[in-house]
């Protein structure tokens, strides 16, 4: 059983059948462009998607529904494992293996991996302090926030980035808090200075098997907001003590949150101290390219790990990187967009809505020269292009990798310089708010 969002699941699709696998799927709403156009291919004939025996549209937050399913779905297979793929389904994907007598993370970590609050509660030696935000406690929040300026606000049980700010002024942050309604909740810190870093550990039977450091960049230096724009793997801005003291306490969290068998993936920063500081947890792969900057760096997918771990072997290993990846986002300029250009031979733009699922990727010899892979597009053409406050804001993204002994950064500015992204200017009366 797989839980997850149809346009990235093509490894797991893949591998699942070429065991002689059924697959049963439980995909949630469409959340996005290219997941509402990724359920027009669900049913087409040799497409990837086609391997899939059974899918059950039913959203995360609808336990009873998919617990039903499920034992439906029980009557007529042999279940063997199950593994949750994305966000809104990592509480519920960890519930379900324990109620099922499955391997999964956990109850604790599928719990407190969903929830901001309980993760600073859980993990408080190794987090910011923080307070809770509601309506009826903004003012006294304010106060405490007073001394403790810059702080960001995220809500509480959102993701993607989305409400996530930073706040530098007391009367922004009043007027901020002021406008929360009856039902909403924040959780509020001082901002952490220091370098971000994804931390992603793979655990089968309790015991880690593959532990991966990925720098992270984002618009906080020209915004308040904290959107993802680089993920580069294996880091480059890190020295080996850095990266070891940041495994140690990942793993650390790791064992606090009494992972069993899935994924850790976490966000920390790193100090100029060389301490790490939890940003938050969760109980699922990483998203944006990261798995496919995984298959590129190593030669080799990592969802067949994962699969592997979700039947109960406990004997998986992986590759070290053998190459550096990195992924890019791009900040088109404000408008509709019209079209998307690539000046690199071999690559043409891949507009994901026309086929509904992301590529394969694939991989170059150790020694072969700098790649770009894919430059691809995630919404629909004519989509309305904003400014990036949050991860759905972000349209056009490019993965290309090199050797690893050279300059990534350079790479960057030539695919930089080879995609150009064409858009409509709106009217002023057309402009987003």
């Amino acid at each position: 059983m797989l839980f997850g969002d149809p346009p990235k699941v093509g490894p797991y699709l893949a591998d699942l059948h070429a065991r002689g696998l059924a697959i049963l799927m439980v995909v949630g709403p469409p959340r996005s462009d290219l997941d509402e156009a990724s359920r027009a291919f669900l049913e087409l004939p040799g497409h990837p998607f086609a391997v899939i025996d059974e899918i059950a549209c039913l959203g995360g937050d609808d336990l009873s529904g998919i617990v039903d399913r499920i034992r439906r779905w029980s009557g007529r297979y042999r279940i063997k494992g199950l593994f949750g793929a994305s966000e809104v389904f990592s509480e519920v994907a960890g519930v379900v293996a324990d109620a099922f007598g499955l391997p999964g993370v956990g109850l604790r970590a599928a719990r407190v991996c969903r929830d901001k609050l309980l993760q600073r509660q859980y993990l408080a030696e190794w987090s910011p302090e923080s307070r809770l935000v509601t309506r009826a406690s903004r003012r006294e929040a304010a106060r405490w926030c007073a001394p403790r300026l810059p702080v960001v606000v995220k809500p509480l049980h959102l993701s993607s980035s989305i409400g996530v700010r930073r706040f530098d002024d007391e009367a922004d942050l009043a007027a901020h808090l002021a406008g929360l309604g009856p039902g909403d909740e924040l959780l509020v810190e001082p901002r952490v200075q220091g370098r971000e870093f994804n931390v992603d550990i793979v655990t089968a039977g309790g015991r880690p098997v593959f532990s991966a450091v990925t720098q992270k960049g984002t618009n906080e230096g020209a915004t308040p907001y904290f959107a993802e724009l680089i993920h580069t793997f294996p880091a480059v801005d890190l020295t080996e003590a850095e990266r070891g003291r940041l495994l140690e306490t990942a793993t650390e969290v790791v064992r606090r949150l009494d992972f069993a068998t899935g994924w850790a993936h976490a966000e920390y920063r790193v100090g100029d101290d060389g301490e790490a500081r939890l940003m938050e947890i969760a109980a699922r792969p990483p998203g944006d390219g990261c798995m496919a900057l995984f298959h590129l760096a190593t030669g080799r997918a990592l969802e067949p790990l994962l699969i592997d771990a979700a039947l109960g072997r406990q004997d998986v290993i992986y590759p070290e990187p053998r190459r550096r990846t990195r992924q890019i986002y791009f900040e088109p300029p404000p408008g509709s967009l019209r079209s998307v250009t690539v000046d690199w031979p071999g690559t043409v733009p891949n507009w994901l809505v026309d086929s509904g699922i992301w590529p394969e990727p694939r991989p170059c010899r150790r020694d072969g020269p700098p790649t770009l892979h894919e430059v691809m597009i995630q919404k629909e053409r004519g989509a309305v292009l904003r400014q990036i406050t949050e991860s759905g804001h972000r349209a056009v993204t490019a993965l290309f990798d090199t050797p690893l002994d050279a300059d990534i950064d350079s790479v960057e500015a030539r695919v930089r310089a080879a995609v150009g992204i064409d858009s409509v200017q709106p009217s002023p009366s057309e402009a987003p708010m």
